[in-house]
């Protein structure tokens, strides 16, 4: 019996010993605040997007491409993704409310509330409404435990800053632009890891300046996991623009974005 139960506790230790373990993050650990405080200001500058995008998504291989896609967020309060064919009809629209997720698929007019797991059958991984929000605005999500937050930099301008909140970790990599008290700070890419697993790394490329915001033209998520890699290429752009309220609706009729 005992010999068993020796053999038990070595297999679970061997299976937590092959869990996936988080990098070390390299450089120099200096004073979080100015940098939570530079993310922040970006955060709150930032009070919509209307854009239109090309959307490449790759799972395991296998590859979708959306020549039209329009991109409507408010915030990170609301959000619509629609995806249209060539003569304009809608493909797939998904729609968060601030409250549930909606899904009409052109297979099925009837809006679905899948919640959650919509946006998972459109992106092939999990993430949640709000942090899709920030992906497509380049911008973070609220950061609840600032006062828990590190950062690490190296000699190229470049740092990480890591913040926790509950199981789960963010790793926001930035890139800086001028130095003092308070850093400009442009996000080069982030990671979010729960019990120190990848759940999902974003990148950001050619940035640029609309209507004094800075916001992504290349958007790539991915889940090495899963092998899903999602390639977001914005033609059109639109920031801080009103958005009206019956955007973020859905009807079984298939009202489209205009």
């Amino acid at each position: 019996m005992k010999a068993r139960r020796l053999i038990a506790l070595i297999a679970v230790l061997f299976l937590f010993s092959c869990l996936p373990k988080k990098p070390e993050i390299p450089g120099t650990e200096v004073p979080a605040g100015p940098f939570v405080q530079a993310l922040e200001r970006q955060r709150q500058a930032f009070t919509g997007l209307k854009a239109l995008a090309s959307v490449e998504v790759v799972t395991r291989g296998k590859k979708r491409f959306f020549d039209t896609v329009g991109i409507v967020l408010d915030a990170q309060r609301r959000l619509r993704v629609e995806a249209f064919g060539p003569l304009g009809q809608s493909l797939i629209a998904l729609v968060w409310d601030g409250k549930e997720v909606l899904l009409r698929m052109q297979d099925n007019d009837r809006v679905m509330r899948p919640g959650q797991a919509g946006i998972e059958k459109l992106l092939g991984m999990s993430v949640e409404a709000k942090d899709l929000c920030a992906i497509f605005s380049g911008t973070i999500t609220e950061i609840t435990r600032p006062l828990d937050s590190r950062a690490f930099c190296t000699q190229k301008n470049a740092c990480v800053i890591e913040l926790p909140e509950g199981d789960t970790e963010r790793r926001i990599r930035v890139l800086l632009s001028s130095g003092g008290p308070a850093p400009s700070v442009r996000i080069a890419d982030q990671e979010l890891y729960r019990s120190n697993t990848l759940v999902y790394r974003t990148r950001y490329e050619r940035m640029q300046e609309v209507s004094h915001i800075l916001v992504p033209r290349t958007i790539v998520i991915e889940n090495p996991e899963k092998r899903v890699m999602i390639t977001i290429e914005y033609t059109e752009t639109d920031v801080n623009e009103n958005v009206a309220d019956d955007v973020f609706t859905l009807s079984d009729q298939g009202a489209e974005v205009k």
